[in-house]
């Protein structure tokens, strides 16, 4: 695939999409058959004014992107802008389905219909959790105060059954696409032949009605798209910055224990993707004294949050440990929430009630962010797409701008690199490298932190 990338961040985004496509008539050389359009909360709002200009220059070919948090891409890296990626492949028959139907579930099943793929990959575009506008959001937290309220002095049954409606709720509102479970619905849908990458779209700097999804020059708000490229040698790389997992259940703890510092062992109460209790406690309530959390009231939420100024980036985590795979998952912990109870990205039905709290370090793995581009099978003339968790700048700060230099070295000239929340993958044996830790369901992956993927076109 032949790739060339577009980028501006003038201050107007009208301008911006202009500069963008004069860039284009200069240097576009090739008739592209796909479009790729990411930009940042720099034109948080004004997305769709920019699709329709493209639209007019390159409407007949299909396009998928979102809001991220930033991009690589040759010879630069920014965080502040948009980038319009044009691309070519003869030999690829290459298509973009989405859909924004009522309930995150519901519209993954209805997108997945849309999918054939025998030879090749599947790129997914959803939100890991979508903010909607104040009145929304005002409802939500209203839902959690309501649950977290009856769930006080009830008895643990009735607990998750108050759980379970909140999660329901969070489900049919479109508030979290669980990437598993997601995953695993486009998995069969394919009859698990080829590898499927979830890019978990998140703002590390979180904001009303954000983040968004564009399919086919349109921004379908908090909908789910798909990219599908069916051609035979796609190569599919995932990995992570966690050790591989143990053989059993109790050789993983072992292994955790000396990868994370535990500071707390909790038994726990949850029911699909909501937290109830730790130790017969709110969650953040048995953790208080253990780290700093700030006191979050509803209204300091909402202004926060109109502001784009909640930052979600958190150092302490909980362990949970998984069942039937033997990995486990990572959740960070800290006070997101108006009320109680804490909904999150994974549905833990499978999971050990025996939860760890740890903190997380992770110095000395650098490199191990962008662990996959290491595993290239061969970026000769191939276009190289990759994904990074961009809690690595959390972690290091100007030193990701190293990442510029370091993909250029393994990936050539033609390649596109994002930077947003931590891509989930599905991906057949054998395009695995090892026994993942983060194995949340046969061949699925996920972790709140982490993990990075690509793609060899």
């Amino acid at each position: 695939m032949e790739s060339i990338t577009f980028f501006s961040n003038k201050k107007d985004h009208r301008q911006a999409a202009e500069d963008i496509i004069q860039q284009a008539h200069k240097r576009l050389d090739f008739e592209p058959n796909l479009a790729l359009f990411y930009a940042t909360l720099k034109y948080n709002g004004k997305y769709q004014a920019m699709l329709d200009m493209f639209n007019e220059e390159y409407g007949n070919i299909p396009q998928i992107g979102a809001s991220v948090d930033g991009m690589i891409y040759p010879d630069d890296m920014r965080t502040d802008g948009a980038a319009l990626v044009l691309c070519r492949d003869e030999d690829a028959k290459i298509r973009v389905d989405g859909v924004k139907e009522k309930g995150a579930i519901n519209s993954a099943e209805k997108l997945a219909k849309k999918i054939k793929c025998e030879n090749g990959a599947v790129v997914l575009h959803f939100p890991l959790m979508y903010v909607p506008d104040a009145l929304k959001c005002t409802e939500s937290f209203a839902k959690g105060l309501y649950y977290s309220k009856r769930c006080k002095g009830a008895d643990k049954e009735k607990q998750k059954g108050y759980a379970e409606k909140l999660a329901d709720y969070c489900d049919r509102e479109n508030i979290f696409y669980l990437p598993p479970t997601i995953l695993n619905i486009f998995a069969k849908q394919t009859s698990y032949k080829v590898p499927i990458i979830g890019i978990n779209v998140m703002h590390t700097q979180v904001r009303f009605n954000s983040p968004r999804i564009f399919c086919n020059f349109k921004d379908i708000d908090g909908g789910i798209a798909a990219l599908t490229i069916e051609k035979k040698g796609v190569g599919a790389v995932y990995d992570d910055i966690f050790p591989d997992k143990g053989k059993t259940l109790e050789e993983t703890k072992r292994i955790v224990n000396r990868e994370f510092t535990v500071i707390k062992e909790f038994n726990a109460n949850f029911e699909k993707n909501i937290l109830v209790s730790l130790d017969n406690m709110p969650p953040l309530e048995a953790v208080k004294n253990l780290i700093y959390t700030s006191e979050n009231k509803n209204d300091d939420l909402l202004k926060h949050l109109d502001k784009g100024a909640y930052k979600l980036y958190r150092p302490y985590v909980l362990l949970f440990f998984n069942k039937k795979t033997n990995g486990a998952f990572v959740l960070g912990i800290g006070s997101y929430y108006p009320f109680d109870l804490f909904p999150f990205f994974v549905d833990i039905s499978d999971y050990s009630e025996d939860v760890a709290l740890a903190y997380a370090l992770v110095d000395g793995k650098f490199n191990a962010f962008t662990s996959s581009l290491d595993n290239l099978r061969s970026s000769n003339g191939k276009f190289v797409c990759f994904f990074i968790d961009v809690g690595v700048a959390s972690a290091f700060g100007e030193k990701i701008f190293e990442y510029k230099d370091k993909t250029k070295k393994l990936a050539g000239k033609n390649y596109f690199g994002i930077l947003s929340a931590t891509p989930s993958a599905y991906i057949p044996p054998e395009f695995q490298l090892r026994n993942y830790l983060s194995e949340s369901s046969n061949n699925t992956f996920f972790m709140t932190g982490g993990t990075n993927a690509c793609l060899e076109i």
